[in-house]
Parts: C-alpha cells; sequence; structure tokens
C-alpha cells in the first residue's frame, strides 16, 4: 500500500505506523464487511449456474411432453405392401386401411426407333419431303431435303415438340450404329404418336411397324377388385393423402395387400426422451433442494419454493389418475424404487393392440362436439323462387326454384338439394316426415339461418342462431405441458423470474461491495495520511531527544 511521499511511513515510529500495520488492520475490516459479501455472491453465481441448467432440463422435457400433446403425433402413417409390384406412401392423416391391388399392366410410352445409320450425320431422304408427327390431337410438319441429317431431325423435332416429344441420337453398336429414337414424354394412350413420311423419307424406317418397339398404353389395375386405369404408373388420385407407385405387372392370381397403419415410432421415441429428462431433472432438483442432517449440509436451492413445487408438482401430476381411472402405469410409465421413471415399451405395445384411440385421448386429450340441430316446420307447396338474400345459413347464400305445381314434398327435396349442395361447412340438411328441413352439424359448428326478405316462412325455417357445444378432455401430457410452461415461459415462467431476481441480488452485493471497497479506500487511506504525520512527530522528538542527551551526556563528560 506504500506509495509516493509516504513510502517511508514507519521510519520514525520504528515501524508501529507502518504500511504493515495498517494492512492488517484493513485485513480485519475486509474479513468482518467485504467477505459475507463475497460469499453471497459466489453463493449467487452457483444459483445462477444450477437454475440455467435446471431450466434447460425442464425445457427439455417440456420439448417431449409438448410433441406428445400434440395431435399431429398421432397422425403419422406407416405402409406395408405384401410384394414389390406397388410402392406407396401415405400423408399424415390418411385413413387407416387394408385393401388389394392388382397390377394388369403398366402405363407406357409410345417409342419409336428409325432404320442404323453410320453417322449422327448421315442423311436418310432421297428428296424434299415432309414428316408428320400426329401427338394430342395436333399434326407436327418437319420439312427435310436430300441434305438434313438425322442430328437436324432430331433438332427439329425437339424445338417443335417443346418435350412433349423428345428425339434422340442412339448409339446400339455395330457397322451402322446410329439409330434416331422418338418417345413420348409421358406414357398413357393419350400420348401416342402417329408418323407419316412421304417416299422420299420411306428409308429411314419410323413408318415401318417392327420399328415401333412400344405402344403407349394407359395402366390398368384392380383396388379390392374393381377395375380402374390411369394413364400413369404414378398414382395420387385414388384415395385422398395416399401416392401408389405401380412397379411391375403381375401375372396368374398374384396380388398385392397394402396396410396403412398408424405409425407409432415418434411417439414411442417421445416416450423415452421424457422419461430421461424427466430424471435428469428430478436428479438435479433433488441434490439442489436436499438437506443432510448429519453432514448439516444443504442444495443451494435447499428451502427455495420455485424449485421444491416444481419438483413435488411435477412428481404428483405424473402419478395422477384421470376421471377414468387412467394413470401412466397403464400406458408403460411407471415409477421405480429410487423415484425415477422407467418406460415398458411392451406394455404400451399391447395398449396400442387393444385401444389405439384411447392413448391419443389419454395422452393428449380430444373434443367431443355435441351434434347442433335446428328443426323447421313444414315447407309450402307451390311455386319457390329463392334468389341472392333470400336464404343464407353460415353466410353461405342457398338459392333454388320450383315450378308452381310443386307438391310440399317437392319443394322440401328441393331445399334440401340445395342447401347440400351449397357446401356450407359441417351443416347437412335432411327431411322429415313433415316435409320439413332439419339442420345438423356434427362438427362443432354453430348455425346461423338469416334473410333479407320473408322468404324464411315458405321454408318452414326462421331467422335464429343456434350454437354448439362441445366436451373437452384435456390430455395428460397436455396438463404437463402447461404446468411446464407456467416455469419455463422465458417471460413470465417461475424460473425465469426467479432467475432476474439472482441477476438483481447480485447487481446490489456488487454494488454495496464496491461501495464498502471506496469507504475501506478512503478510511485507511485517511490513517496512512495521520501515521505520516504522527511518525513525523515521532522522528522529531526522537531527534531532539537525541540532541538533549548528547548534550547532557557532554556536559557529564566536562
Amino acid at each position: 500500500m506504500a506509495t509516493g511521499s509516504l513510502s517511508s511511513l514507519g521510519l520514525g515510529s520504528d515501524g508501529v505506523l507502518s504500511y504493515d500495520t495498517i494492512d492488517k488492520l484493513r485485513a480485519v475490516d475486509e474479513t468482518a464487511q467485504l467477505d459475507p459479501i463475497d460469499t453471497k455472491l459466489e453463493t449467487n453465481s452457483t444459483k445462477q449456474t444450477d437454475l440455467s441448467t435446471i431450466t434447460t432440463l425442464a425445457s427439455t422435457l417440456k420439448a417431449s411432453t409438448s410433441a406428445l400433446s400434440d395431435e399431429t403425433s398421432y397422425l403419422q402413417r406407416s405402409t406395408t405392401v405384401s410384394n414389390d409390384a406397388i410402392s406407396i406412401t401415405a400423408d399424415a392423416g390418411t385413413n387407416v386401411q387394408d385393401f388389394t391391388i392388382r397390377v394388369e399392366a403398366l402405363a407406357k410410352q409410345d417409342v419409336y426407333q428409325s432404320t442404323s445409320y453410320a453417322e449422327k450425320t448421315s442423311t436418310f431422304a432421297s428428296g424434299s419431303d415432309t414428316i408428320t408427327l400426329e401427338f394430342d390431337g395436333k399434326s407436327y410438319d418437319f420439312s427435310v431435303t436430300a441434305a438434313t441429317t438425322l442430328s437436324d431431325l432430331a433438332d427439329m423435332i425437339n424445338d417443335k415438340m417443346d418435350g412433349k416429344v423428345t428425339a434422340s441420337l442412339l448409339n446400339t453398336g455395330g457397322t451402322n450404329p446410329y439409330r434416331l429414337i422418338l418417345k413420348s414424354d409421358s406414357t398413357g394412350a393419350d400420348n401416342a404418336i402417329t408418323v407419316q413420311a412421304g417416299t422420299s423419307t420411306d428409308a429411314l424406317g419410323l413408318t415401318n411397324a417392327d420399328n415401333h418397339l412400344q405402344t403407349a398404353t394407359d395402366a390398368s389395375f384392380t383396388f379390392n377388385g374393381v377395375s380402374i386405369t390411369r394413364s400413369s404408373n404414378t398414382i395420387d388420385d385414388l384415395m385422398v393423402g395416399v401416392n401408389i407407385t405401380l412397379n411391375e405387372e403381375q401375372t396368374g392370381t398374384e396380388s398385392t395387400k397394402v396396410s396403412i397403419t398408424q405409425d407409432w415410432s415418434d411417439v414411442k421415441e417421445q416416450l423415452n426422451n421424457l422419461v430421461t429428462s424427466y430424471n435428469n431433472l428430478m436428479s438435479n432438483l433433488k441434490t439442489a433442494t436436499s438437506y443432510n442432517s448429519e453432514t448439516s449440509t444443504a442444495g443451494v436451492f435447499q428451502g427455495v419454493s420455485q424449485l421444491t413445487s416444481l419438483s413435488s408438482t411435477l412428481r404428483k401430476q405424473l402419478l395422477s389418475i384421470d376421471e377414468e381411472g387412467r394413470s401412466l402405469m397403464d400406458y408403460g410409465i411407471s415409477l421405480n424404487s429410487s423415484g425415477l421413471l422407467e418406460f415398458t415399451e411392451s406394455t404400451f405395445t399391447a395398449k396400442i393392440n387393444s385401444d389405439p384411440k384411447d392413448i391419443q385421448d389419454y395422452f393428449s386429450g380430444s373434443t367431443t362436439y355435441a351434434t347442433t340441430t335446428f328443426q323447421g316446420t313444414s315447407v309450402a307447396s307451390g311455386a319457390l323462387n329463392i334468389t341472392y338474400g333470400d336464404l343464407t345459413i353460415n353466410d353461405v347464400g342457398v338459392r333454388f326454384s320450383t315450378t308452381a305445381g310443386a307438391t310440399a314434398e317437392e319443394n322440401a327435396l328441393a331445399l334440401q338439394n340445395a342447401i347440400n349442395a351449397a357446401g356450407i361447412s359441417g351443416v347437412t340438411a335432411s327431411v322429415d316426415s313433415n316435409n320439413a328441413i332439419t339442420l345438423k352439424s356434427t362438427t362443432g359448428e354453430n348455425i346461423v339461418i338469416s334473410s333479407k326478405s320473408s322468404a324464411l316462412d315458405s321454408l318452414g325455417l326462421k331467422a335464429t342462431t343456434v350454437n354448439s357445444s362441445s366436451t373437452t378432455h384435456v390430455g395428460m401430457f397436455s396438463s404437463i405441458n402447461d404446468l411446464l410452461k407456467t416455469y419455463t415461459d422465458s417471460s413470465e415462467g417461475v424460473l425465469s423470474i426467479y432467475a432476474e431476481s439472482l441477476t438483481t441480488e447480485k447487481t446490489l452485493l456488487t454494488e454495496q461491495r464496491a461501495k464498502l471497497v471506496e469507504s475501506l479506500d478512503t478510511k485507511y487511506e485517511a490513517m496512512a495520511k495521520k501515521f505520516a504525520a504522527y511518525d513525523t512527530i515521532i522522528n522529531k522528538l526522537t531527534s531532539s531527544f537525541q540532541s538533549l542527551s548528547y548534550l547532557i551526556n557532554a556536559d557529564s563528560d566536562d
């Protein structure tokens, strides 16, 4: 601490009023005032590090519960086929089903070849002529001369046909290796090519039946015994969400059995992730919130309610039983003697085989809609002319008309057909025995009937709103996911708020320590100056005393 003009402090007092003394006095003050703050800062730093780890583990657990509560996890599909004659893919949410396909014929392209020639630049016509290709109901003419080469003709065809028909030169080997190949770009009978050539181009051989290598045909197959044709071997319009590729023709009694089933692999993976992340989180929480009475040592979060409540609430939720008496144990997830989760896949697989819908209902939840119904009265007979604004159901206009001699039954049927044809989402119409319209929705849609005229009376309807009702069951993992969100939300979560409090505490402690250091600096700088003054006085007194002592000793010698 000794610097500048005070570097000789202590010389006058024989080291009593030295910087060593000041340092010892300051060390006592620092132990009493700074060490408690440093201990709190160290604890704060440990808490922030450990809290970050716990928050990450809780977020990892939430990722699994979020996936297990997401409806899309249960829409995944897997497909199996009994042989290689077809390939199939199924989009998420496709209906689970089994069916049989028999491939009778594959769709083919039209393919022609020319006579063989020595070079790509060989000529083929004996004079000026026209080669005509008929394709898709149109004729395409190509004028050639005796100087036109195979390569020239291929370029002309490719330029004019714009990819619908492709011309290429193929080296087939031998003395005259090059042949002109014509091929339709797409399969199917509608993509057939017809070639017409004059006498000057007969030598090209495209009109020779033997050079028509493959005839454009449609694919034909049976689907559950029903005969079907398509122009392509790739079929995506047979069933919603299902893509089928025909690979090879089948003979005799051969057929392909196809199964589209629910794919549980992602759900199983998330259950394993859930077990791992839960065990990691709970192990960390147990260590951080524990207290050892024998050693009187406590975890860094012992007694911190934000952390102890996460542990207890999460465990309670996992052990809960729902209103139908179901628990996670029924699905292969249980706590072992150490309080950690285990996943028994065989138990879960047995549940898949016995009641797969129950798994989704228990894990993710479900919403059941009550049937929303509007009952009309009898429709009038006679001519009806329902135009724009006369009848609107759920903001969709309904229009129709009948003749003067129409009966009530005929009018009711016409009204029913008009409503069903209007495409009102989730709403269907039917006619009862009294020739009255009944409107129903089973998908949770309200039924709103309105009109800008008095036409509703003749239709047995009235302006009204019938509200839907539903019953929602919250799934187990939906509940756990919501619970974890209250802790892990980045702005309002319990752990985030606690982390902010630790940051605030660190700031305040740091500021407090800086002020104390500044106070000690001021105190001991002042002390050093006083010591220096005292040391100077003592030094002067010592010098005076030594001078007096010399005088006394000198007198004594005389």
